[in-house]
């Protein structure tokens, strides 16, 4: 929909195993410019995305393997839209922020319903932080996008308790504010 409207530009990849996954994470992925955004539009569990409505080992990618393989997300934003992908200790996920060179990581801590017979809070909330990412034209490379992001989070949180939505800034980010 955003694409659609003229406010972004996506490439998208399936991947339905981990071996896919990372084929197009280390062979696509690093040409991205810095600031764009890593979308895991995926399944998921607490540490880990899942790939497929399976639990198979093939399909199920935890947070920790990401970063152990060198996948590359330099100044950008890597959103884990998948159920409870970030229900998992902070460590794990600061330790990717750093590992991997994200700006920032975003996602929710619980089930938020994208697979139930209702509509998903967290489809709105997707389509809003992308949204709100364009229109307050947040660089995710620039100084001045800390506390948009921060300002971001806070609306994000304070629209959609439900979901429980959070998001990380990588600690030197942080520092240059």
């Amino acid at each position: 929909m955003l694409h659609r409207l003229g406010l972004w530009n996506y490439v998208r990849r399936n991947a339905a195993t981990a071996d896919e996954l990372f084929y197009w994470l280390m062979n696509e992925w690093h040409y991205c410019p810095d600031g764009s955004i890593l979308y895991f539009a995926t399944h998921g569990g607490p540490g880990a995305i899942r790939l497929n409505h399976a639990e198979e080992p093939s399909s199920v990618v935890a947070i920790e393997e990401l970063s152990k393989k060198g996948v590359n997300c330099n100044r950008c934003l890597v959103h884990f839209s998948g159920c409870s992908i970030l229900d998992c200790e902070e460590d794990i996920i600061r330790r990717f922020t750093q590992e991997c060179g994200a700006y920032a990581v975003s996602g929710y801590r619980k089930d938020v319903g994208w697979t139930a017979r209702r509509w998903s809070p967290a489809a709105l909330l997707d389509l809003m932080l992308f949204s709100m990412i364009a229109d307050e034209r947040i660089k995710l490379k620039n100084r001045g996008s800390v506390k948009k992001l921060d300002d971001l989070r806070k609306e994000v949180r304070k629209r959609f308790p439900d979901c429980d939505f959070d998001l990380y800034l990588h600690p030197t980010v942080r520092a240059e504010r």
